[in-house]
């Protein structure tokens, strides 16, 4: 939607002239457009991992709060402690006699009714996903389930709680006869869904009937232990008998969990109590992440308006999620244009005006090919040291002309001399023109001068001097720290390219070990990783389809031993393929493999 306000009171040129000014919006947004092209095939980034868009769905999610009254439940005796958990069964299929298994990672306790003790004894907080994740098929699995002890269960110690949170190595405790029930999410979010006034910070407030139903918990965990932290449990009902079922009322309370945040904004605290009911869910469903773009043209004097809904970008359709991650996300994608932002009950709005200087470069005349237009450049590189010329260096050469290879001319050459030998200028095999002459003090510099390519000194052609100084000293190679012979020091021989294995794994090690907080197997998994694409020389991004190939064909075996091992390296693949580095074709190979070394059937060759 866009509304376009009056310009009656315009001339004929005032108006050509700002619609000239409001066609400056044409070019940063065409080029925005075609940034938002090129993203579609070749994003530089994935949208749900921005920082502001995981807070806005965890601000979506549904803080539960449960609790049992004793004025609804005086029928009740003998129910507490009663542990509630938000559980996911493992499987649809079930055992004669037995409830599916279902997995959970906490148990709260609920030690008395709401009208008696503290809060931290008597509810039980969730934080469950919102309304339209609740709708999936994954989502709806979920359950919150009661289990009642009673006189016949053993209650749990006060050193094995802290507030009303159970620690999972107590749970053993809890095994035997017992009575259970549950609420499942899918028929809690058809009744949220029902309460219009969530979304705006609102608490929902409702009332379910559980059946009790006795039976006895058997407790497990989850194998590999490594994978999951979470523990299972089911119900076994031909265990115990049958009868003797009761039914309990659990008061619920739902509110959203930013819902904290939203009272801080204007926007959230308009009053619908002048809206009808019949019209009510249409009005919060259009006040919902709508934002006013107010487009400036003309110096700021006439203004162009645009609705978008969901926090929606005008220019690359975008939903940031929330109004503050639509601010950043417009300040750190359309930088051409200014942006003011503001809050009230009525409207959240935006300003834009357009940056005139970043396109002052742009404006050509007319006629004039754009091609054949300077432009002004300006590099921000730090500047380089000028390379001196070898006019430069002769300057400060003095030239001694001997003949090659005399012994003796060589010993009296000054200590200056040799500095300047060692500099790379090497004035012994300078050969002079001999048509030059030198005049008075003048002296002309040689027509060619040859430079020594090589830095080394060599047995023959070193300073006795220097030789004597440098058998006084000890050298070592740069990476195996071991002592060098002298004969090493004054050959040709360069140790710097030396890379030795076993020093490498050392230090391989040595630096893996400085991570607390990885496994020993994780720690081993990719130190193999290392030696190995040390040892293949796997240098480019090219190349690591191959180096997993190989890898596990190399270490296959020895992988399928350890399961930790394995499966640390099956998420190594997998962080190689979220960052491009890996195709899922390769991966496919890879577990293939070892799935075949794991039954038998692959040949290592």
């Amino acid at each position: 939607m866009c509304l376009q306000h009056s310009r009656a009171r315009l001339s004929p040129d005032e108006q050509l002239a700002a619609e000239k000014s409001f066609a400056l919006y044409c070019k940063p947004v065409e080029l925005y457009n075609i940034i938002q092209r090129r993203a579609v095939k070749n994003p530089l980034f994935v949208q749900r991992s921005l920082l502001y868009k995981i807070q806005a769905r965890r601000k979506k999610r549904i803080q539960l709060t449960i609790s049992l009254s004793g004025c609804t439940n005086t029928q009740a005796q003998n129910i507490f402690p009663l542990y509630v958990l938000l559980a996911r069964p493992t499987s649809n299929i079930t055992l004669e006699g037995h409830s599916p298994i279902y997995r959970f990672s906490r148990i709260c306790s609920l030690t008395s009714f709401s009208e008696f003790g503290n809060k931290d004894k008597t509810e039980a907080t969730f934080i469950i996903p919102d309304l339209k994740t609740l709708s999936t098929s994954r989502a709806c699995n979920l359950n919150i389930i009661f289990i009642s002890c009673g006189q016949v269960g053993q209650i749990v110690g006060e050193d094995n709680c802290s507030g009303n949170k159970v620690e999972g190595s107590s749970l053993q405790k809890l095994e035997g006869k017992c009575s259970w029930g549950k609420i499942a999410t899918k028929i809690l979010a058809s009744s949220l869904e029902k309460c219009v006034t969530l979304s705006t910070g609102v608490t929902a407030e409702l009332v379910s009937t559980v059946t009790m139903s006795p039976s006895f918990l058997e407790v497990c965990q989850i194998q590999p232990k490594f994978l999951e932290q979470d523990n299972c449990l089911t119900f076994c009902s031909h265990k115990v008998d049958a009868t003797g079922s009761y039914q309990i009322k659990v008061r619920m309370s739902a509110e959203e969990a930013g819902a904290r945040d939203l009272s801080l904004s204007p926007y959230s605290n308009y009053s619908y109590n002048d809206v009808p009911p019949s019209i009510l869910p249409e009005i919060i469903r259009l006040r919902a992440g709508n934002v006013l773009f107010n487009y400036k043209y003309y110096n700021n004097t006439m203004q162009k308006t645009e609705v978008t809904e969901d926090f929606s970008c005008p220019f690359c359709l975008v939903p940031c999620g929330s109004f503050k991650g639509l601010g950043c996300h417009l300040n750190s994608s359309h930088d051409l244009f200014h942006f003011e932002f503001w809050v009230s009950e009525e409207c959240q709005a935006v300003n834009v005006s357009l940056k005139t200087d970043a396109w002052k470069t742009e404006l050509l005349a007319e006629g004039v090919d754009p091609r054949h237009q300077t432009f002004s450049y300006r590099s921000r590189f730090k500047k380089r040291r000028r390379l001196e010329t070898t006019a430069e260096k002769f300057r400060h050469v003095h030239s001694h002309i001997m003949e090659s290879g005399s012994h003796e001319d060589a010993q009296a050459m000054s200590e200056d001399d040799y500095v300047q030998r060692e500099n790379g200028l090497s004035v012994a095999d300078a050969s002079v023109d001999p048509s030059h002459t030198v005049h008075g003090n003048n002296l002309s510099p040689p027509t060619v001068l040859q430079f020594g390519k090589s830095r080394k000194l060599s047995a023959e052609r070193s300073d006795p001097r220097n030789r004597q100084l440098l058998q006084k000293r000890q050298f070592f190679h740069s990476h195996r720290a071991q002592p060098m012979a002298l004969e090493q020091v004054f050959s040709d021989h360069d140790s710097e390219d030396e890379v030795d294995d076993d020093i490498a794994d050392f230090e391989d090690r040595r630096m893996l070990d400085d991570f607390v907080d990885v496994t020993k197997d994780e720690k081993l998994i990719m130190h193999m990783w290392n030696s190995f694409v040390r040892k293949q020389r796997v240098l480019a991004d090219g190349h690591i389809p191959w180096a997993c190939e190989a890898f596990t064909r190399s270490h296959g075996q020895e992988l399928v031993q350890n399961p930790a091992m394995l499966w640390g390296w099956r998420f190594f693949m997998i962080k190689l393929w979220n960052h491009s580095l890996l195709d899922a074709r390769t991966m496919n190979a890879c577990n293939i493999f070892l799935q075949g070394y794991q039954d038998g059937t692959s040949d290592p060759k």
